[in-house]
């Protein structure tokens, strides 16, 4: 039964036909001699093949440091972080002044006072006052 491969792969130059070939042949062999046993598949986990090495994830074997894959993350560098600051600069700088504008810092010489007035301004009897070192904080 061997014979149709042997001629297949004598007249077609094909790798991967002799490769089958001679994995057939060793498989034959080894059913021959007895010494093959085949594992349950129940043991084996489905989609998991025997011989293949199992991937965690997809990481090189090594990064040069004078490598083009340095070499282009501090190009990257380089051009994007001054951007990116001057960027994220202006815009916390506009989200602290509406911030400010909104609900602006008023120093206080009496604290408490300035509560009662404000619980007498709104209308409110029940506020939790956050006491902090420097800046005191009114929730309803």
């Amino acid at each position: 039964s061997l014979l149709p491969a042997l001629l297949f792969c004598a007249s077609h130059s094909s790798c991967s036909a002799k490769m089958m070939l001679g994995r057939i042949a060793a498989a034959s062999r080894a059913a021959a001699r007895g010494t093959f046993v085949a594992r349950p598949a129940a043991l084996v986990p489905a989609g998991a093949r025997g011989f293949a090495a199992k991937v965690h994830s997809p990481r090189p074997l090594s990064i040069r440091g004078d490598g083009l894959f340095i070499q282009c993350v501090v190009a990257a560098l380089i051009y994007f972080v001054p951007q990116d600051l001057i960027f994220l600069g202006g815009l916390f700088t506009c989200w602290h002044n509406t911030a400010a504008l909104t609900s602006p810092k008023v120093k206080q010489a009496d604290a408490e006072a300035a509560v009662e007035e404000f619980k007498a301004k709104k209308g409110l009897e029940n506020v939790k006052v956050s006491k902090g070192s420097r800046t005191w904080s009114v929730t309803v």
